[in-house]
């Protein structure tokens, strides 16, 4: 992606360019943005307040667990309520963004890589809720270096 968008600013003043690239850009960002989304969450590099947990204990650690795979579950709950509404008004195309058919990208395929992703993390939570309850630890991201 960034080698054609850079070749397409690059050839512009030639009078050439890769026309199609900067829809297929936009269309490549949403989704990496939402399956990095995912990734983030299940490497645990997102926010995390260990450190807090840490002082509260064993006990402060099994809560925060809890409280953490309740909140991701909740919020994908939320999201994935919100199927039906985006299926019923992702009508229409991605402007640009040409299929090798012809066609251009439909707009729910922006949509869909966010519902796959929250579907993700919240089997992401679910097993963590199940290894929980058969006692295997929780995952830890490693420390910073810092440190």
């Amino acid at each position: 992606m960034l080698c054609l968008t850079t070749a397409t600013i690059m050839l512009r003043p030639f009078g050439l360019a890769i026309y199609w690239m900067w829809p297929w850009t936009m269309v490549f960002f949403i989704w990496l943005s939402f399956f990095g989304f995912f990734a983030l969450y299940a490497r645990l590099k997102d926010i995390r307040i260990d450190f807090i947990a840490q002082r509260l204990g064993p006990v402060g650690m099994a809560v925060t667990r809890i409280v953490a795979d309740l909140a991701a579950l909740f919020l994908a709950a939320l999201l994935l309520m919100q199927v039906p509404t985006v299926l019923a008004t992702s009508t229409g195309v991605h402007d640009g963004a040409v299929l090798p058919s012809g066609g251009e990208v439909p707009r729910l395929f922006l949509s869909l890589p966010l519902f796959l992703s929250t579907a993700l993390v919240a089997i992401t939570a679910l097993i963590d809720l199940a290894k929980m309850s058969v006692g295997l630890p929780e995952n830890t991201a490693p420390s910073h270096l810092e440190l």
